[in-house]
C-alpha cells in the first residue's frame, strides 16, 4: 500500500492485490487519519486491485459517510472488471452524491480538483 499526498492536493492511497479483512484495518487507519486531519476528500487508487470482499465494501461506505458531512468526496479508481462488477452488484456505484468511480488517477484528480490532467501521472 502506497500513500501519496502532494501539497494542496487530495490524498491518494494506492492499493494493490486483494482488499479483504486482512488489509482493511491498515487501509481504514490511513483513510480515517486523512479525514481526521481535515482532508475531506480522498482518492483510493484500486487500479491494481483484483478482488474486494465485504470488509472492503464496508470500508468504502464508511469513507463516504465520513467525508460527506465535511463536503468531501471519495474518488475510487478501478480498472478491474470483476471489482467493478462487485461494486455494481452491491449498489455502491449509485451513491453519486459523495462517491465517484474513475478509470485513472489523472481523471479523478481532474474531476475532484477542477485541474486539467497532466498526462504525467
Amino acid at each position: 500500500m502506497e500513500v501519496q499526498v502532494l501539497p494542496g492536493r487530495i490524498p491518494i492511497i494506492d492499493v494493490d492485490g486483494e482488499i479483504d479483512h486482512y488489509v482493511v484495518p491498515e487501509l481504514e487507519s490511513k483513510i480515517m487519519a486523512f479525514i481526521n486531519e481535515g482532508h475531506a476528500s480522498v482518492i483510493l487508487d484500486f487500479s491494481d486491485v483484483s478482488y474486494i470482499d465485504s470488509a472492503g465494501i464496508a470500508l468504502i461506505i464508511l469513507s463516504i459517510q465520513r467525508s460527506g458531512p465535511l463536503g468531501g468526496k471519495v474518488g475510487l479508481v478501478v480498472t478491474n472488471e470483476n471489482v467493478i462488477k462487485i461494486l455494481e452488484i452491491v449498489g455502491i456505484t449509485k451513491l453519486a452524491e459523495a462517491f465517484s468511480l474513475y478509470s485513472s488517477v489523472d481523471e479523478a484528480l481532474a474531476s475532484m480538483t477542477g485541474e486539467r490532467p497532466s498526462g504525467n501521472e
